[in-house]
């Protein structure tokens, strides 16, 4: 998921260091970090690594760009994420913290609608229902364990980065085409902002989801090689 108060030409830079829509690593359940090594410089390295997609050229290390990232975006199936607590769903952030080898413990019966993009799915948008209030346990990049509880969007934001880890795009949540969204650059902020998604007329059809997938093309050459 991305922080989008920032000019076109700093959401293309972001853009440039993920992998495409179609990149086969977004599939993938991504592996564990063996909890000896988190310490190891490879891991660290990582973590350096998506904080610095996170906060972008910036030396603030107040203001990240992004309100959450998980490895596998940036072509790492590595089990680390990014999720900023301080976030509320209309621009803020602030505190942009590690997660490695997160896992959501419990998750509320009761369940909200919110808007979801992401970086991953090109332009693509929408309307997810998920759980309002989680309880994840995690490790820190300095190897200590924890466990917190997160509601509303912050929950949220954990949910859709552990989907990634897993292979999951939140896409495959939304089974009302309706809530499928196709939103350019520059329209983002009055789709969020304003809570223009709520009656977005803009659709994305499944079919342009899949041909952004390249599911379509997979299918046709299994289909040829039967």
């Amino acid at each position: 998921m991305g922080g989008f108060d920032i000019n076109y030409l700093l959401m293309k830079e972001i853009a440039e260091k993920f992998v495409a829509p179609d990149d086969p690593v977004l599939i993938k359940i991504a592996k564990a970090i063996d909890i000896a090594k988190i310490h190891s410089a490879q891991t660290q390295e990582l973590v350096e690594r998506m904080l610095s997609v996170a906060y972008g050229e910036q030396k603030d290390r107040n203001k990240p760009l992004l309100v959450g990232l998980a490895a596998p975006q940036i072509g790492i199936s590595k089990r680390i994420i990014l999720v900023d607590v301080a976030v509320k769903g209309r621009g803020e952030v602030g505190d942009l913290r590690v997660y490695i080898n997160p896992e959501i413990t419990w998750k509320s019966e009761e369940e909200s609608e919110w808007y979801e993009g992401c970086y991953s799915t090109d332009r693509v948008c929408g309307i997810v229902s998920r759980p309002t209030k989680i309880k994840i346990k995690a490790f820190t990049r300095e190897g200590k364990s924890i466990e917190e509880q997160h509601d509303g969007y912050t929950a949220r934001i954990f949910q859709h980065e552990i989907d990634h880890l897993n292979g999951i795009e939140f896409v495959s949540h939304i089974a009302d085409d309706d809530k499928l969204h196709w939103v350019e650059e520059e329209e983002f902020p009055e789709y969020r902002n304003n809570e223009g998604w709520r009656n977005w007329s803009k659709k994305c059809p499944r079919g342009k989801w899949e041909r952004i997938k390249g599911i379509r093309s997979v299918v046709r050459r299994f289909n040829c090689s039967n």
